[in-house]
C-alpha cells in the first residue's frame, strides 16, 4: 500500500490518463499561441512599414525633406529613420503628434492612432528583425 502511494506521487498527473492528455493538449494550446503572437507581430510590423512608406516616405525615405533637414542637424547617419534604432515608441508618437523643427504636426484625422501605432512598431522593431531583412534584402522599400 506504501508503494501504491509512493507510485501514484511520484507520477503525478500522468497516474490518471485523462489527466496526462490534458496536459498534452494545453501545452500545444500554449505553444500555438506563443507562434500565433509572432506572427501577429510580425503582420503588424509589415502593416507598420506599408504606413510608413505610404504616410511618412514622401519625406523621410531617401531624398525626402524630412531626411535632408534631418542629415542637416544630426548627420546622415541618423537622417533614414528606418535604419536608427534609437528611437522610442513614445518619441515617434510625440513628435508626429506636436511636430518639430520643419515638421508638421499631424493630427488624428490625417493620421489615426493605430496607424501612428503600428508605424512606431515598425521604426522601433528588435534588431533580430532588422538583421533578417538586411539579410534577404529587404531593408527600405516594402
Amino acid at each position: 500500500m506504501h508503494t501504491k502511494t509512493t507510485d501514484r506521487l511520484s507520477l503525478g498527473c500522468l497516474a490518471n490518463p485523462l489527466l496526462a492528455v490534458a496536459a498534452v493538449a494545453f501545452g500545444l494550446s500554449m505553444a500555438s499561441r506563443v507562434v500565433r503572437g509572432a506572427d501577429d507581430a510580425a503582420l503588424k510590423i509589415e502593416e507598420g512599414k506599408k504606413l510608413f512608406h505610404q504616410r511618412c516616405g514622401y519625406c523621410h525615405l531617401a531624398g525626402g525633406t524630412g531626411t535632408i533637414m534631418l542629415a542637416r542637424r544630426l548627420g546622415g547617419d541618423r537622417s533614414r529613420l528606418e535604419e536608427r534604432t534609437d528611437l522610442n515608441a513614445d518619441y515617434i508618437k510625440k513628435i508626429t503628434r506636436v511636430g518639430i523643427n520643419g515638421m508638421p504636426p499631424h493630427n488624428r484625422i490625417e493620421l489615426p492612432d493605430g496607424e501612428l501605432d503600428l508605424i512606431a512598431l515598425y521604426l522601433t522593431r528588435p534588431a533580430s528583425l532588422r538583421a533578417a531583412e538586411a539579410a534577404e534584402g529587404k531593408g527600405g522599400a516594402p
